[in-house]
């Protein structure tokens, strides 16, 4: 008995295996429809993720271009004392001040330096993220166009 309802499952599990897969149109079709869908979150997804990154550029320039005046304030300003201790080179209390904004001009500098590669970092990932967002575009353009959304009608 045991034998025979081995024997009776097996077999049932071989014809399964063997037999060909039966697909439903609608069931292919109701599978396009969630890849087209799923692109369409994709998209979204990376069109916010750009926005995001738009907003940081803006925060992100508008951060530079102080960073470049105080830079450019503070290395003019090393500059003159510079020059006015050209004028008295003997000066302590001079050479002492020229000192201090030689070293506030290279901080300031160097922070400038620090946001413009912030700046180009986010820019690369504008670009990066505006053309994943045309790739998978192209993809759902692709596909959509394979998918009819209009519903099948029933015969009565």
């Amino acid at each position: 008995m045991i034998k025979r309802i081995a024997f009776i499952a097996g077999a049932s599990v071989l014809i399964a295996a063997c037999s060909p897969k039966t697909t439903n149109p609608d069931i292919l079709k109701l599978e396009k429809q969630e890849q087209v869908l799923s692109l369409t979150s994709k998209v979204n997804s990376l069109k916010l993720d750009l926005e995001k990154e738009l907003v940081k550029v803006q925060e992100l320039t508008k951060q530079v271009e102080d960073a470049n005046d105080k830079a450019s304030k503070s290395s003019k300003e090393a500059k003159s004392v510079s020059d006015n201790l050209s004028d008295k080179p003997g000066n302590a209390k001079l050479s002492s001040k020229a000192d201090r904004a030689a070293r506030a001009s290279a901080k300031d500098a160097k922070a400038a330096r620090k946001l413009n590669d912030a700046l180009s970092k986010s820019n690369k990932k504008v670009e990066s993220l505006q053309k994943e967002i045309d790739k998978t575009q192209q993809q759902l353009n692709t596909l959509d166009q394979k998918v009819d959304f209009v519903p099948t009608q029933e015969v009565k």
